[in-house]
Order: structure tokens, then sequence, then C-alpha cells
């Protein structure tokens, strides 16, 4: 439970700083974090959201993927690291061709960031040793994805090694999902052009996870799936 909140906490306070929503200073003493953490998940879930709002094109890929995993490989210094890799597939429902430019962000309950590269040779080891034909690297994917199971796209998303104390982590993947809102950009100048004035958030799945055990980066211990959600970002 206590990695799970933390992991919760720190997602939250990532989506908030997006959104650069400064809290007043008087909800800063008196509000439990708890529950300020089970607003700010309710105020961000698209579900929750005026449907008047919500603009975009109205289409969503399907997005499959495989639990994270890690893989141990010697960097051009000679040091051995564990990367870690997300395997997914999208498949087009639409009725005509969507662009696939996908972005893969990673979030720890330690407040690091990893967004996924290319690392051509964690990426080469991915390929020797899961053989998936035709596997794509998301750095590197900017595509039109046709409609149907036949022209679905699978690829890999590479994240840099994390540190040795992180207990979870939550992936966020956007781009796959034509749907955004727009929230009035604080301190925007009134004579600022209309697009100047307001952040774009777009429709985004956030997948999370646990780590066990005090020693995954020595036993390559696999994530604990912790949920799978929707949010704007």
């Amino acid at each position: 439970m206590r990695g799970n909140k933390r992991l919760v906490w720190l997602a939250v306070a990532v989506v908030l700083a997006m959104l650069a929503v400064p809290p007043h200073p008087a909800w800063a003493q008196q509000e439990d974090p708890a529950e300020k953490a089970r607003q700010a998940i309710q105020r961000n879930d698209p579900d929750q959201v005026d449907p008047n709002l919500i603009k975009g094109e109205d289409w969503t890929f399907d997005f499959r993927f495989e639990h994270p995993q890690p893989i141990i490989v010697q960097t051009p210094g000679g040091d051995r690291e564990v990367y870690w890799y997300l395997v997914y597939t999208v498949t087009n429902r639409a009725d005509e061709a969507k662009n696939f430019v996908p972005s893969f962000t990673l979030f720890t309950d330690k407040a690091t960031i990893r967004r996924a590269g290319v690392f051509p040779r964690v990426y080469e080891a991915i390929k020797s040793s899961r053989k998936i034909r035709f596997l794509e690297n998301a750095a590197n994917l900017h595509t039109k994805v046709l409609p149907g199971e036949g022209n679905a796209r699978t690829g890999v998303a590479i994240f840099a090694p994390l540190d040795r104390e992180t207990d979870g982590f939550t992936i966020f993947v956007e781009g796959i999902s034509g749907r955004y809102i727009e929230r009035p950009r604080p301190g925007a100048k009134p004579d600022a052009p209309e697009d100047e004035k307001v952040v774009r958030l777009r429709r985004t799945l956030a997948i999370a996870y646990n780590l066990p055990g005090d020693k995954w980066w020595l036993n390559l211990d696999q994530p604990v799936f912790v949920s799978k959600t929707w949010t704007w970002r």
C-alpha cells in the first residue's frame, strides 16, 4: 500500500504540474494529501469531463500491450545496465487511416522522468531475444496506420535505467487518441493570441506498476500491475 500511495501521489503531482494549476495557500495547509490526490484524479478522469468541452476527432487506437520487462545490456562504456521496455500493438478500428506519433513517458515514485528513446544496442538486444517480426522502435515511429487487423503496428518503447531505489512507476502513452481538452493558461496576457491563452491536454493512457523486493535490478523481478486509466495530459 505504501508504494501504491506514493505512485498515485506522484502521478497526480505530475498532472497538476502539467496543468499549471497552483494550489491556494489555505488548501495547502488544510487539505489532507490523500484527499487532494483523490480529487485530482477525479478532475482529470476523462469520464468526469463535460462532454461539451472535449475537442478533436472521435477515435482511439486499439492499444494492446505486454507488461514492461527489464533487460540487461552492456553500455558503450562497458557497464551492464538494466533497461526497461514495453512491447505494444496498435490497431486502427476507424474507417480511415490515422496518424500515429506515439509518445511514451515513464514517471517513477522517486520523481524520475524517463522518456522512451532510441537506444540502438538495447533495441537490437530486444529484437534478438524476442524475435518479434516487424518490431518498430517507438522513438522513431511517425506514420499512418491503415484500418484493420492486417495493418496493425507492433512496436517497443525503451526506457533508460531507473534509480535502484525505485518502488514503482507509471507509463503515460500519448498519441493513441484524437481527443483533447483545453484549459486556460495561467498568466496569459489578455492581448496574447488565442492559441497562447490555453493549454491543450490530450487523452492519455496511464499504466501503473509497483516493483517488488529491494533488489529488482539484481533479480530482474517482474513489475506488479496496479492500474490502467485514461487521463488528460
